[in-house]
């Protein structure tokens, strides 16, 4: 892990969002670019921002909170940036016609779909969840039913599955929420079969932290599940936890730290990247989308509670 550069790029990143964005944001846009092993270019940033803002009405999530989020996924698409922002409204639109309701969650659903046919699956997949958890299943799990509903197998089988780990993660001290349900969909990632093995691992990686005196609060349990699923050895996590430590000592954490945790884990598994085959590639990046969309949904919430805290202060 290169701090130095760490550090230049959230500072380019701070520079090109500029002031009036929350610094969580600026650092899981960070996040987002350096996970997927590229450097951020500012003037492709801007020119996506603007393409953005261009095509998107004034009460577009992509416009607003979303804004340099969207903008760094589109940048990293393959196709063009015009081409990225059609084929997110396009999946945004199936969504709809799917019978979500329009919010930030379903554009996020929509920048990790690769196709509007993937709508369907993404609502039987929802509405199975919701068969298990009519109360805890909202709009938070619309962007993981999107990416996990793509998988193969049936939706029944995956949502039962998701039931499963979530009571076996109950009995072993976990707490319940939404966190850990977020936790219990990623753990079916590789397989909507259920597999007591993913439990042990998931329980062995909490404990390994523990011990090494890394917190885990309740929002980084999905990432817990990113490393089950990815089968990260002792070396890694020893990886993680020295390079949480060193960012943790870092100004720009200073307030964050749960985000040096969060940016290590995404930094380790990208200089760990190589050692990986092709296949291996592609689902380490699968999940590092579903990681980074993750916090990104933290971060709508956050400035959801900023926007809603500034009106209320001015009435």
């Amino acid at each position: 892990m290169d701090r130095k550069h760490i550090k230049q790029t959230f500072s380019e990143v701070s520079k090109t969002t500029g002031w009036a964005v929350d610094k969580r944001i600026s650092l899981a846009v960070t996040n987002i670019y350096l996970g997927r092993g590229r450097n951020f270019d500012a003037g492709l940033h801007e020119e996506a921002v603007n393409i953005i803002k261009k095509n998107e009405g004034w009460t577009s999530p992509l416009r607003s909170h979303l804004l340099h989020v969207a903008a760094a996924f589109m940048v990293l698409k393959e196709e063009s940036i015009e081409s990225s922002l059609k084929l997110v409204n396009q999946n945004q639109q199936a969504l709809n016609d799917a019978g979500f309701w329009k919010t930030s969650y379903t554009y996020l659903a929509a920048l990790l779909m690769k196709s509007p046919e993937e709508a369907e699956r993404a609502r039987a997949l929802y509405e199975e969840m919701k068969k298990h958890h009519k109360f805890l299943t909202s709009n938070e799990d619309i962007p993981y039913a999107a990416l996990l509903g793509s998988r193969e197998g049936t939706v029944e089988e995956r949502a039962a599955t998701m039931n499963m780990y979530y009571k076996d993660l109950r009995e072993q001290g976990f707490s319940m929420g939404n966190d850990l349900q977020w936790l219990s969909q990623i753990m079916t990632f590789e397989s909507p079969v259920y597999n007591p093995e993913m439990v042990g691992k998931v329980v062995a990686i909490q404990q390994f932290l523990k011990d090494e005196k890394v917190k885990i609060k309740y929002a980084q349990y999905p990432i817990l599940g990113f490393l089950a699923v990815t089968g990260v050895g002792g070396n890694a996590l020893n990886e993680i936890v020295s390079n949480t430590r060193e960012l943790e000592s870092e100004k720009m954490f200073r307030w964050y730290k749960d985000m040096a945790f969060s940016t290590a884990v995404q930094q380790t598994m990208a200089d760990n990247i190589e050692v990986q085959n092709i296949a291996d590639m592609a689902f380490s990046t699968s999940l590092e989308a579903l990681m980074q969309a993750q916090q990104a949904a933290m971060m709508v919430s956050i400035n959801a509670a900023i926007i809603s805290s500034t009106n209320n202060s001015s009435t």
